[in-house]
């Protein structure tokens, strides 16, 4: 247990950090970093579903994330969501060519490229995309963390035994309360309305969670522990990033409706 903590912290350390200066940099360079973080989930997608590490199936996923990425640096993120629908039905043609199913072709492009679109996007946004990407992180690191922590460290009910037996009901509220007091934060440094934060900062940890547990769900339904060992002490690239795949998509929602990030809604 020790061992894996320190591993987990090590990582962290160095892929935080350099998340953050790529974040901070935007365009071309968080598309190329995005894409790289694509990429790697992609493999181990092909790899659990398909049976397969390389081929026309990762070449789809590639062409996809490589696509709709390059039309986000050039502000162009509309014809992006077009690229990855484009990749999507090919793999579901030639699936169904193949007498294969279909549907974990078009899941798993649209699993994974519409999320990556959706961070570079986020952070294009006017005014407060990078603000607003940073604050998703924070949530999402710490919803990870303190759901971590607090679930191997006070034990206690179990959240969904049948999907992930490790997972209790302590970490889970413990990871609430933490990315309510981080949104506050947010919201105080930035001048944002707090009640508003707070309240959006908490569906975003939920939807952490829940992006964790269908992670899960994917991983008992192929028999499968880990998605690969790419990083240390996290497992693989899928077990790190599932819960932001689901929180980005959630605030790419919200600001898709609304038009604004939810750090600029309401008067402070």
């Amino acid at each position: 247990m020790r061992s894996t903590l320190w591993l987990r912290v090590l990582a962290a350390a160095v892929l935080i950090p350099v998340t953050l200066l790529f974040t901070f940099l935007g365009g071309w360079a968080l598309s190329a970093w995005v894409a790289l973080a694509g990429l790697a989930m992609s493999v181990e997608w092909v790899q659990i579903v398909h049976k397969e590490r390389f081929g026309w199936r990762f070449g789809l996923h590639a062409l996809a994330l490589a696509s709709s990425l390059a039309l986000a640096a050039i502000e162009r993120p509309n014809l992006g969501w077009t690229a990855i629908l484009v990749c999507a039905l090919i793999g579901a043609v030639a699936a169904q060519a193949r007498e294969e199913r279909a549907i974990w072709m078009i899941v798993g492009i649209v699993y994974v490229a519409t999320p990556c679109l959706a961070f570079a996007w986020i952070r294009e946004v006017r005014p407060l995309g990078l603000e607003t990407v940073v604050w998703l992180l924070a949530v999402v690191w710490t919803t990870d963390s303190v759901a971590y922590g607090a679930g191997s460290y006070l034990g206690g009910p179990k959240l969904a035994p049948s999907v992930s037996p490790k997972k209790t009901w302590a970490g889970a509220i413990g990871a609430l309360i933490c990315a309510a007091i981080v949104s506050s934060g947010f919201a105080l440094a930035i001048g944002a309305n707090v009640a508003i934060v707070i309240t959006v900062g908490l569906v975003l940890s939920l939807l952490t969670q829940m992006g964790d547990l269908a992670e899960s769900a994917l991983k008992r339904t192929f028999g499968v522990k880990d998605m690969s060992d790419l990083i240390p002490g996290h497992g693989g690239a899928l077990d790190r990033l599932d819960g932001l795949l689901f929180a980005t998509l959630g605030l790419a929602g919200a600001l898709l409706v609304t038009g604004v990030s939810p750090l600029a809604w309401g008067p402070s």
